[in-house]
């Protein structure tokens, strides 16, 4: 790991074109493995016309531009045919990860521990190396699901470096917010990893019980970030939110900047922003993001769609070269229709709706006549000049015309799930 790690260093000050040099080498030997090992890549990468014994990095990007985009639907069902199982290949090293299924169409990748494992680990330390983050001292982790547990490290790798930070582990459903605030008292963690919705709704309770709880970072994942998260902990904690973009069909996508610029994992994953043709999007232009995960030899994924919807941004100042994107605007399903029946991305809602210090959390549904509803999940009931705020900023972003209908609610039923939904699509009309 420590070895990756020092590769990764060296890679992530190479200039542009180093980058892309590198990535699309890789990417050629994937292609020519994929191509003599899977029955289902074979056939795609002879439809795309690629050259096995045709070694550039030109070509490699033609080929992949040709490529269809390949949808969780066909990974679902034809997971057996796209693996590629070399002769020397140890069974007993693939493990297979399994998406959540918030799509509907839960998917199960498989990898090959050797390789995947000491990578994913190369660029978590990376990660924490970038903050310089202090695995010696203790962090709680809340999540659903999770059992609870307290270890004495953060895991085997910091373990075996002998950095032993404690790391305390709780299930987010297993108690109130108020009962998670009490137990993070007592433990007095120095890093607290959770999705930034928990994250908020702690800060928000200990800056209304008066509580202190001075942290270092704040780790997320799982669900985006909105500004709103971002000062909410600033105020009660004092802490940034690290934002960190991640699936479980590939592990790590992209990681925040000490500046907070999330910088794509170009080491181990091709990143593209695509349009509807999948050509590539222009900076600041909103896409469909595909990945091609650059190890993925037991399994490959060539131009994956995640079913997000981002835009790249401009370069950072923090010295890393690795692209940044500049936004990442939640998932393409969350996607409201205007009157005119285009679909628009949705959480620039949740930004604005931060603003407004009544709203908690929020969830809007749009039925099938294209009707409105906004649940809020408020500390107060909404004043008229809120509610009026609340309708100004909807037809700010071009819905003027939709019939809107806003429900403030002491607390929204979320459901067990992993990551919250903040747009449902209702099949029936509005009642």
């Amino acid at each position: 790991m420590l070895m990756l790690y020092q590769q990764l260093q060296s890679f992530e000050k190479a200039s542009s074109d180093q980058i892309r040099t590198v990535q699309y080498q890789q990417l050629f030997a994937l292609f020519k493995h994929a191509a003599q090992f899977s029955p289902f890549w074979r056939e795609r990468l002879q439809q795309a016309g690629f050259n096995p014994s045709k070694a550039d990095i030109g070509h490699a990007a033609e080929v992949l531009q040709r490529l269809p985009a390949l949808d969780r639907h066909t990974l679902q069902q034809q997971s057996a045919n796209m693996r590629a199982r070399w002769p020397a290949l140890d069974e007993k090293r693939i493990i297979t990860s399994t998406s959540s299924g918030s799509t509907g169409v839960p998917v199960r990748v498989e990898k090959d521990a050797a390789t995947y494992s000491p990578l994913y680990a190369a660029i978590s330390w990376q990660e924490g190396q970038w903050h310089r983050r202090d695995p010696r001292l203790p962090i709680a982790v809340i999540g659903t699901g999770l059992k609870p547990a307290t270890m004495d490290s953060w895991g085997s790798i910091y373990s075996a470096l002998g950095l032993k930070g404690p790391s305390h582990i709780r299930a987010a459903e297993s108690a109130s917010i108020s009962e998670h605030l009490d137990w993070l008292q007592q433990i007095r963690p120095a890093y607290v990893k959770c999705s930034p919705n928990l994250a908020a709704e702690l800060a928000q309770c200990a800056l209304e019980r008066g509580v202190q709880l001075p942290l270092k970072h704040i780790i997320s994942q799982w669900e985006r970030i909105s500004p709103r998260h971002r000062e909410l902990c600033q105020q009660a904690f004092s802490a940034p939110i690290i934002d960190r973009y991640s699936c479980e069909e590939a592990g790590w996508l992209a990681l925040a900047c000490p500046r907070q610029s999330l910088h794509v994992c170009s080491s181990s994953v091709l990143l593209e922003i695509v349009d509807d043709n999948d050509h590539p999007c222009a900076p600041g232009v909103p896409g469909r993001v595909l990945i091609t995960p650059l190890q993925s030899f037991a399994m490959p994924m060539l131009r994956y769609e995640l079913g997000d919807l981002a835009q790249w941004g401009e370069g950072c100042s923090c010295g890393l070269s690795l692209p940044v994107i500049g936004k990442l605007w939640g998932r393409v399903r969350h996607m409201i229709e205007n009157a005119s029946g285009h679909r628009i991305p949705m959480p620039f809602l949740g930004d604005e709706f931060g603003k407004i210090a009544a709203i908690r959390a929020f969830r809007i549904c749009q039925y099938a006549d294209k009707t409105l509803e906004l649940q809020a999940e408020t500390v107060r009931p909404l004043t008229e000049n809120e509610l009026a705020q609340v309708r100004q900023i909807f037809a700010s972003n071009g819905l003027a015309e939709l019939p809107l209908r806003i429900h403030d609610q002491h607390k929204i039923d979320w459901g067990n799930a992993r990551k919250r939904e903040e747009f449902i699509r209702v099949a029936g009309l509005a009642s």
